[in-house]
């Protein structure tokens, strides 16, 4: 609106619009009361709306201009009708133009202080719009330059935060969270937009967990030793590029290896002692991203990845030699073997009976891990009740599979007899169909040792499915 007002002003279109409107008045006149000069008569008079027009649009100037030009058309109009004799006839026509040229005047002047007003606040508008946009484009140079000090300090102080929220995201227990941090720490940190780990299994490194790949793309499930960037990676235990790949490849250093494109980056994970656990590796990355400080960081990354997987491990095995199921309080598979073993032996040589039972239940492992955990409580709290202290009542081997019960010196309609109790209590909880979709009879197994077919505890086993 402002801007309009200053360029209508300066441009002096109010001298072409005041001559068109004083133009059409007096065609009109003409036309339609050609007895009447200068609308003689006609109250208000026609030309008022020229002085008024000019005077609220264009200020000082264009009413000074239209009360001329009117002034101008009125005594030339009346010269031509009625001749100077009837200014000394009628001396009151000589009001009109000095009306016309009072008011104009006056009017003019008062639009003048507004359009000042106006041309202030916009020019002040403007300064403040440019003071805005300079400000705007400062602080745009500033968070540039913001982005850039971030950049430096993120090699010194900056680099100890994230490797310290790195190492937190490694702090497990369990392997497959710590090789999830691992990735997930390659895409928050390095930008990072896909990539994998595979596990080194003998002569061959199998996937174990991806990021960033669609579900309708999956990578390959597993690389040869020697074979593509992350089967090299294994083989030279050395973090390798695609970019090192090609050059040597060029210059015939390189044999061809097959799939050497499939990552842009390798890095090896070497724990403690010295074993490869696996390769961990970057398959798109932006361009700009790829650096020798972020190659480095991802060899951090992966070193800090390995010490934790070295950790978890043994703790693995330590856990493995335990005995008991936490969760549970039950026997593990691997103990209820060794004493299986021990019983057999025993029953083998002294005649002894010696029974086996499994619980064969396969929509156990469809319920939530909460609801799964209460059942499992309840009717392991049941089959206790009913045991004795030397019996093992142990975790199963599967999901499907999950107890399974040892009753020495129990023959087996005795191990019958317990199994009928079981079902019993069983249907009295009201847990036969959340545990099997076939009749809960069948789907407790019973096997009882008999020495004249039975040569071998793993036979006994056979007798109850496992």
């Amino acid at each position: 609106m402002y801007d309009r007002i200053i360029r209508i002003k300066r441009s002096r279109l109010y001298i072409v619009e005041t001559i068109i409107a004083v133009a059409v008045l007096v065609v009109v006149n003409l036309i339609f009361f050609p007895n009447r000069p200068a609308y003689e008569g006609i109250a208000p008079n026609p030309l008022w709306i020229v002085i008024l027009a000019m005077a609220g649009r264009y200020g000082r100037m264009g009413a000074i201009f239209a009360s001329a030009l009117v002034t101008a058309f009125f005594f030339a109009n009346y010269l031509a009708l009625r001749g100077i004799d009837a200014f000394y006839d009628d001396p009151w026509i000589l009001r009109f133009p000095f009306l016309f040229i009072l008011v104009g005047f006056m009017l003019g002047e008062i639009k003048t202080v507004f359009i000042l007003r106006e041309d202030y606040l916009t020019n002040r508008v403007e300064e403040l719009v440019n003071s805005n946009d300079k400000m705007a484009k400062e602080m745009a140079v500033i968070k540039e330059a913001h982005k850039g000090l971030t950049i430096d300090v993120a090699s010194t102080t900056d680099t100890i935060t994230i490797l310290n929220e790195i190492t937190g995201r490694l702090k497990s227990i369990h392997a497959h969270e710590i090789l999830k941090g691992m990735l997930e720490s390659f895409r928050d940190y390095l930008d990072v937009e896909e990539c994998s780990f595979y596990e080194q299994e003998g002569n061959l490194l199998m996937l174990r967990d991806s990021i960033g790949w669609k579900e309708y793309y999956r990578r390959p499930d597993s690389y040869e030793l020697g074979k593509g960037l992350i089967g090299l990676t294994a083989e030279r235990r050395r973090t390798m590029s695609i970019k090192d790949a090609v050059l040597k490849k060029q210059r015939g250093t390189e044999k061809d290896s097959g799939m050497i494109g499939d990552s842009v980056i390798t890095i090896p994970l070497i724990g403690m002692d010295e074993k490869l656990y696996g390769v961990a590796s970057i398959e798109k990355i932006p361009l700009l991203k790829l650096t020798d400080a972020t190659i480095q960081t991802m060899r951090v990354i992966a070193g800090l990845s390995a010490s934790a997987l070295n950790t978890a491990y043994s703790f693995k095995k330590l856990e493995q030699k335990q005995i008991k199921e936490k969760d549970l309080d039950i026997f593990r598979y691997h103990y209820f073997l060794s004493r299986l073993d021990e019983e057999f032996n025993r029953s083998w040589n002294y005649m002894l009976p010696l029974s086996l039972m499994a619980f064969r239940w396969e929509k156990v492992h469809n319920l939530e891990d909460e609801q799964c955990k209460t059942m499992l409580d309840t009717i392991v709290a049941l089959i206790t009740s009913h045991v004795r202290t030397f019996d093992v009542l142990a975790k199963g081997p599967t999901a499907d599979k999950p107890l399974v019960l040892l009753l020495a010196t129990t023959s087996g309609p005795q191990a019958n007899n317990l199994k009928e109790k079981f079902i019993e209590r069983i249907k009295e909880y009201g847990f036969a169909d959340a545990l099997t979709s076939s009749s809960i009879e069948d789907s407790i197994a019973v096997g009882d040792f008999n020495p004249n077919t039975i040569k071998s505890a793993q036979e006994m086993l056979k007798l109850i499915g496992l």
